[in-house]
Formats: C-alpha cells, structure tokens, sequence
C-alpha cells in the first residue's frame, strides 16, 4: 500500500468514527437546583423560592423534552438501519 493509500484509509476510517466519540459522554443538565433556607423569614422569601423553584423544574423539564426528544430521532436512526440491513 502506498503512502497516499494509506494516509487516505487512516482518514477515512477517523473521519467515519468521529460520530461516534460525540455519544461517549453522558450529558446533564446545568439547572440550578435552589437552596431551601432553613425558614422562611417573610412572604418576600417564601415568594423568591418558588420563583426559583419554578425556574428549576422549568429548566430540568426542558432538559427532560430535550434528551426524550433526541432519544426518539436515535431510535428512528437505528430502526431505519436495522431495516436497512434487513433488505440487504
């Protein structure tokens, strides 16, 4: 094999399994959770914590729809592989 050949096949085989390395990492969220004070001085306070409180299920719930969301693009992916290897 030449050295261009050989150059060509080691670029070609990184560049079909760099797709791949994007999925070794497992993501999370950066929602921040609020921290409940150990009482409630006044309405203001109790007010501020659910206002957090309701930032952070937002946040947590959008990153849930998110991940659900690219779950089900992953498995059409698959499905349709695996139908194509079927056909083969």
């Amino acid at each position: 094999m030449t050295l261009k050949r050989h150059v060509i096949a080691c670029i070609s085989i990184w560049i079909a399994a760099s797709p791949s390395f994007g999925d070794m990492i497992s993501p999370s969220h950066n929602c921040s959770k609020p921290m409940k004070p150990s009482h409630f001085a006044d309405q203001a306070t109790l007010s501020g914590f659910d206002r957090q409180v309701g930032a952070y299920k937002r946040c947590l719930s959008d990153f849930i729809n998110k991940q659900d969301k690219e779950a089900r693009m992953h498995s059409e992916a698959a499905r349709k592989a695996t139908d194509e290897l079927k056909g083969i």
